[in-house]
């Protein structure tokens, strides 16, 4: 019996995030200038000409690994100010998202980012991006989340900017740790917002 239009999209799909996924572990291993399509077709166990059927260069690849981290980041944070509770409850929640990502494949998307933002190898199209308002979007996005905790009284009182900084800061350092020691024991959501909390009056 002949597959569907709907079945044959889907296997297409699968496909391609198998590529996708070998990629993100060779741009992570090797940088966006040493890797190639031999080394991402190895990984992903499948043929060249399959790899090139779905995607025409390492740097469209690396191209949609940086879209897809952007979209995801935006994703949590618009989630995270849809969930109940106050805004420190919100930013709990979000920090769980990211931190079981990252104890998945999702600490190799930190450490494309930072090729991104550093490589001059980067494509074009990639560089543009990070000019753009779009790659520091994570930040700005937080700061309504950072200043509603400072109105309740939830977060410290100190430049919403700096926290926001320093928050996506932690978060990227544990990524490259459990990439480096892949046995790295992660802090929950709450000890990672004790960066952010307001001390109890004493």
């Amino acid at each position: 019996m002949p597959r569907t239009e709907e079945q044959n999209q889907q296997i297409r799909d699968e496909r391609q995030e198998q590529i996708l996924q070998a990629a993100l572990k060779v741009f992570a291993r090797r940088g966006m200038a040493a890797a190639k399509i031999s080394d991402i077709a190895s990984e992903a166990g499948l043929s060249h000409g399959l790899v090139y059927h779905y995607f025409k260069s390492k740097e469209e690849m690396f191209t949609t690994l940086v879209k897809k981290a952007l979209q995801g980041s935006a994703l949590v944070i618009q989630y995270a100010r849809q969930q109940a509770g106050s805004p420190l409850q919100q930013l709990r929640w979000m920090t769980q998202m990211i931190l079981q990502n990252i104890a998945g494949e999702g600490a190799y998307l930190f450490l494309i980012m930072i090729q991104a933002f550093t490589s001059d190898a980067v494509p074009e199209e990639v560089k543009q991006m990070m000019d753009d308002e779009l790659a520091f979007s994570a930040i700005k996005a937080t700061l309504p989340l950072i200043e509603a905790g400072q109105q309740t009284g939830e977060i410290l009182q100190d430049d919403p900017e700096k926290l926001a900084v320093l928050y996506y800061s932690l978060i990227q350092g544990l990524a490259i740790s459990k990439i480096q020691w892949k046995d790295c024991p992660m802090p929950d959501a709450d000890m990672v917002l004790r960066v952010l909390k307001a001390r109890p009056e004493s």
